[in-house]
């Protein structure tokens, strides 16, 4: 669900997000319970929201600091998500330099301590508050603070472990090098915070010890999923769109049938799209999605080219680009199907057509040879 923008980057709110208010929510009123046993429902369903929207609105700060510093260094920030484990900021590319790199990390941290020292600073201070104000500046004080410790833990791909493959980074001057490194620490973190939560479990902290499982399994696999894709960015940048593109050799005719284009093209050739052809020109393109909006008792009253998608439709790409260049670049498109089509740069003729699939068939060839 959207629920805002700034500086051109949306704020989305996962369904998921519910489950964070009620987790915080809980422990605020057991707190709570804890130094006032008498403590009315009104008081504990204040305490509970409260807290849990407070930690959800610095969850949202932590974000923006990691955006707004990423676009002062030149990356593109699509949108921002919380949801279960609390957000991400999806930065549409590495870093270039390591001291950037650190920069962006460490803002995220730094801007929860500040929030979580701010509220401590309030209730110390010699003022007369409601105790529901107390309680819930010293509660979410803490719960900041804790984030903010946490998120500097070295356990890559959090925060805290960005900056331990920036300074690795610095000294091997190898990105994968670091990287690599970073993502064993990580993993090594989801473990320990796995077996942690079991022993917690043991001993009948059943809600604390199952939230470690889930947070430690999924560091370990944020860690694995954040090797393998800087793995495959750096096989995509020394890949051109010229040696990925699609040479479009199979063309269905204008005025084919839906279900002669399906017998005769898409299953023998098992592909997801054709180029549409009228008289020797490619005026557009077929994709298996236009078919499947047909029914399949009325695919017999329509031909290809009333269902394709014109040219015009599609972004374009220079041959000259590089995979990583393209893979960005569909992954922005809105619109499906996701193809881009790619142009001699030099002569600005139509060569072939990309789509994720055959980036993906390029990388495995690449990593055969």
């Amino acid at each position: 669900m959207k629920i805002a923008k700034i500086k051109g980057i949306e704020i989305r709110l996962h369904l998921s997000t519910l489950l964070i208010i009620g987790l915080v929510g809980f422990y605020a009123t057991s707190f709570y319970i804890s130094i006032f046993p008498q403590a009315s429902i009104f008081e504990l369903i204040i305490i509970g929201l409260a807290n849990g929207l407070i930690i959800l609105f610095s969850i949202l700060i932590h974000e923006i600091s990691h955006s707004l510093v990423a676009q002062k260094y030149g990356l593109g920030v699509s949108e921002i998500v919380l949801y279960l484990f609390g957000g991400v900021s999806k930065i549409e590319e590495e870093p270039k330099t390591p001291k950037s790199e650190m920069i962006i990390a460490i803002v995220g941290p730094l801007s929860s301590l500040l929030v979580g020292g701010s509220m401590l600073l309030v209730f110390s201070l010699p003022i007369h508050l409601n105790t529901v104000v107390l309680i819930t500046l010293l509660y979410s004080g803490i719960s900041n603070i804790g984030l903010g410790i946490f998120n500097l833990l070295p356990a890559f791909p959090i925060d805290g472990g960005r900056v331990l493959r920036a300074f690795l980074w610095r000294r091997r001057k190898s990105l994968i090098s670091a990287t690599r490194s970073a993502s064993k620490v990580g993993i090594f973190f989801g473990y320990s915070l796995m077996i942690y939560g079991v022993l917690q479990i043991l001993t009948f902290g059943i809600i604390g010890g199952f939230w470690l499982i889930i947070i430690g399994s999924y560091l370990k696999n944020s860690a694995r999923q954040s090797y393998a894709q800087i793995l495959t960015n750096v096989s995509l940048s020394k890949l051109s769109v010229r040696e990925i593109l699609n040479l479009p050799k199979l063309r269905i005719p204008f005025n084919t049938s839906i279900n002669d284009a399906i017998k005769e093209y898409f299953i023998p050739y098992d592909k997801s799209y054709f180029p549409v052809i009228q008289g020797n020109e490619i005026i557009g393109i077929v994709h298996i999605s236009d078919i499947q909006k047909i029914s399949k008792m009325r695919r017999s009253e329509y031909i290809v080219g009333y269902i394709m998608r014109r040219l015009s439709e599609f972004n374009l790409i220079d041959d000259e680009k590089n995979g990583k260049e393209a893979m960005i670049k569909i992954r922005k498109l809105e619109n499906k199907p996701h193809i881009l089509i790619v142009k001699d740069k030099k002569n600005n003729k139509l060569i072939g057509f990309l789509s994720e699939e055959e980036i993906f068939s390029s990388l495995k060839i690449n990593n055969l040879n």
